[in-house]
């Protein structure tokens, strides 16, 4: 132990003897040198920006068409198959039609006896009045002149004898037979100017309507039977049908030989060239939109580009969960849009060009004060700004910055005006995100090049 002592002492003075003569005394310790802070920053430009709210929505046709048949029976063919394209007007399917063929081929052969019937009543009312009717007339006018001829002889003979009965030449005897004969042809005479005036006046209006009776009931029947042909010749039509609208087809219910279901759409059609995209917005965005604005949709399942659409309908009245229902349109022509795809709908609420824009975070709101800090000459400089549009990431500045200053983008939290400061990195307006991960690799640097610095003075 007492070895080990004394060779430390030893050692210990050995140490201190070449320390002293190999240093000076009165020269004191260098102090390391202080670095300047490391910043990133930003030329400034002006941009536009704009603040959008996004709500989702789903794919749907513009236009779809459940198609029908507006008659029962059985399917005689089919046309289209499901993804088939379709035209409007062109034929999808058809019923069978042997039936109705035959109701028509009855209709025509009761329409051909109804014909006959008009023609026979149109002879019926021009011989209503004719040569018979006219002979009728005359006999009775003859039958009329005798019994006003014969009433007229035994009315003077009468008379005279009235004047022989009355002077007691001519007994009541023959006078009573006289007065037979005298009221015989007045009875007779009476009869026969009835006769004439019936023949004459009431016969021939009488068969003129009973005529025409005839003849309206037979025109009637031929209306009713071609109401009916017609009717049935419509049925016929129905049985081939149609579609109504172009697009493609999307459900088919329907098999030939089969009877038809009433119960679902024979065909659906839908109409992909156009689709449509339901959202339904807040209040805080209702009043900046107007029908026929262009706003963007985005689908990631298409493309990570927006599409353009166009709002064609917004509903003034809130529904049931406060929201409001627009409804935008885009164009579909090449067909990669599929219903039910998922869509993200952005509108606009308001927007600004010709600006400076910011990183958000490059705004410091601190004490009631919010500002930016530039570098000026290699100094961090605190300058007020007065702020507008901000959407979160970024944000417009009114007020306080001009074009071309550094905008300190990194490094701005701890910084204080006036400090030194060294720009690591710099970037453009909007391409904040590349240069944050080189100032942070750069800060990193220069505190390692510090180090070293100071590790070195200091040996």
């Amino acid at each position: 132990m007492k070895k080990n002592y004394a060779a430390m002492f030893t050692a210990l003075l050995l140490t201190i003897s070449l320390a002293g003569c190999g240093g000076n005394p009165q020269e004191e310790p260098t102090q390391p040198q202080q670095t300047a802070r490391a910043i990133e920053v930003m030329k400034l430009s002006k941009e536009s920006i704009s603040n959008e709210y996004t709500y989702s929505g789903k794919v749907a046709p513009k236009e779809e068409a459940q198609v029908f048949s507006t008659i029962a029976g059985k399917i005689a063919q089919t046309n289209y198959e499901i993804g088939d394209s379709v035209k409007k007007g062109a034929v999808l399917f058809r019923m069978d039609t042997s039936d109705l063929n035959n109701q028509l081929n009855v209709l025509q052969a009761s329409l051909t006896a109804a014909e006959a019937s008009i023609a026979s009543a149109q002879t019926n009312l021009e011989l209503a009045n004719g040569a018979s009717m006219q002979s009728q007339i005359e006999s009775a006018k003859a039958a009329l002149e005798n019994a006003e001829l014969n009433y007229n002889n035994a009315k003077t003979n009468y008379d005279n004898n009235k004047v022989l009965f009355d002077a007691g030449i001519l007994s009541q005897a023959e006078m009573d037979q006289i007065q037979l004969a005298y009221n015989s042809a007045e009875v007779t005479y009476n009869q026969a100017k009835e006769s004439y005036d019936l023949v004459a006046n009431k016969m021939p209006a009488e068969n003129q309507r009973k005529a025409e009776d005839a003849y309206n009931a037979a025109v009637a029947q031929k209306a009713s039977i071609h109401a009916q042909m017609q009717s049935t010749q419509k049925t016929i039509g129905d049985a081939t049908v149609t579609a109504p609208i172009s697009g493609v087809i999307t459900a088919k219910n329907v098999v030939a030989g089969t009877v038809l279901s009433q119960s679902s759409p024979a065909y659906v059609i839908t109409d992909m060239s156009k689709v449509k995209i339901d959202v339904a917005v807040t209040q805080e965005v209702i009043n900046t939109l107007s029908v026929g604005q262009q706003v963007n949709v985005t689908l990631s399942a298409v493309s990570k580009e927006p599409f353009t659409a166009t709002i064609t309908t917004i509903n003034p009245a809130a529904n049931a969960q406060g929201t409001y229902d627009v409804q935008v349109e885009l164009d579909n022509g090449n067909g990669v849009l599929k219903v039910g795809m998922l869509a993200e709908v952005s509108f606009t609420k308001e927007s600004a060009e010709n600006t400076i824009v910011l990183p958000r975070d490059c705004v410091i709101e601190k004490n009631e004060e919010v500002y930016v800090f530039v570098e000026e000459a290699g100094k961090a400089k605190k300058v007020p700004v007065v702020t507008g549009i901000d959407t979160g990431e970024t944000i417009q500045i009114v007020t306080g910055l001009e074009e071309g200053m550094n905008v300190v983008t990194k490094g701005q939290t701890y910084l204080s005006d006036g400090e030194d400061v060294e720009i690591a990195a710099s970037s453009n307006a909007g391409t904040t995100d590349s240069s944050t991960s080189s100032a942070e690799n750069t800060t990193i640097s220069n505190e390692e090049k510090s180090d070293s610095t100071s590790n070195k003075k200091e040996e």
